[in-house]
């Protein structure tokens, strides 16, 4: 009679061992790493929604940080690096985004600061204008400049480079901020 594989425990395991298949915590942090980078908030919210202890979530970001492996300042300019490159982001929403990771306001602001001489946030604000224009063809004029200025305020950009990108990209009618 065949019962459940090798090595595998299910539901009825009757030892009781289930997790102890379960790796550390540190173990854990390190495969969550591997997959993409994270910050310190995300990691120790990961473990404890994954039942770790709380002093095993403190040793294991201990361990990362002191290995390197979690860097919050580092985390903070590759998103902001990634998120120009992308050109559809502004300024603001980053700045959301890594406050929503637990990031630091003066990681933030160095992150940005370091970015700054190569990233055009009114390029990329072009950029997202330009796409936006394309799926809103045969819209009144005013409600396309309502609507590409909410877009553009989603996407973090900053109310004058809206009201330019309005101006531009959709001729005629009133701003939409005024």
């Amino acid at each position: 009679m065949a019962g459940p594989p090798v090595g595998r425990r299910g539901p009825n395991a009757q030892d009781g061992c289930a997790r102890s298949d379960r790796p550390g915590a540190w173990g854990a942090a390190v495969t969550l790493l591997a997959l993409r980078p994270r910050s310190t908030r995300e990691i120790r919210e990961t473990l404890r929604r994954r039942g770790y202890a709380s002093d095993e979530i403190a040793d294991a970001v201990a361990r990362l940080t002191t290995a390197r492996y979690l860097d919050d300042a580092e985390f903070a300019r590759s998103w902001v690096s990634a998120r120009a490159r992308r050109r559809l982001t502004g300024p603001a929403r980053i700045v959301r985004e890594l406050r929503a990771k637990g990031i630091e306001d003066a990681e933030i602001s160095a992150a940005i600061e370091a970015l700054a001489g190569e990233w055009d946030p009114v390029a990329s604000a072009d950029a997202a204008a330009r796409r936006k224009v394309q799926s809103l063809g045969g819209v009144p004029s005013a409600v396309a400049r309502r609507r590409l200025a909410a877009h553009l305020e989603r996407r973090g950009f900053a109310p004058e480079i809206i009201r330019a990108m309005c101006r531009k990209h959709i001729p005629g009618g009133d701003d939409p901020a005024d």
